[in-house]
């Protein structure tokens, strides 16, 4: 059998991008504003603080769960693999 094996920085960097982390943190932030979790008096640059905090410790998650040795392995394939054969066009 042969096993694909993840690279966990490289999917990291893949999963956790920019644009993905804001919408994360976004949604971390909000359920704990909206379980008042959080004081109403936070300034402008606490809030963004706290975002930066959150999107720090969301990449350390991932990271650590993809680097994990049961998430390492993601599938085993036969070693040999047959293709199908194409299909005959008329």
């Amino acid at each position: 059998m042969a096993t694909i094996t993840l690279l966990p920085n490289a999917a990291v960097d893949r999963i956790c991008h920019d644009e993905q982390m804001v919408i994360w943190s976004g949604e971390v932030v909000g359920a704990l504003g909206l379980g008042e979790f959080l004081r109403d008096d936070l300034s402008y640059d606490e809030i963004a603080q706290l975002h930066e905090v959150v999107k720090r410790e969301l990449r350390s998650v991932i990271k650590m769960a993809l680097s994990h040795p049961e998430a390492r392995t993601v599938y085993s394939l036969p070693k040999t693999l047959t293709p199908s054969p194409l299909p005959q066009q008329p």
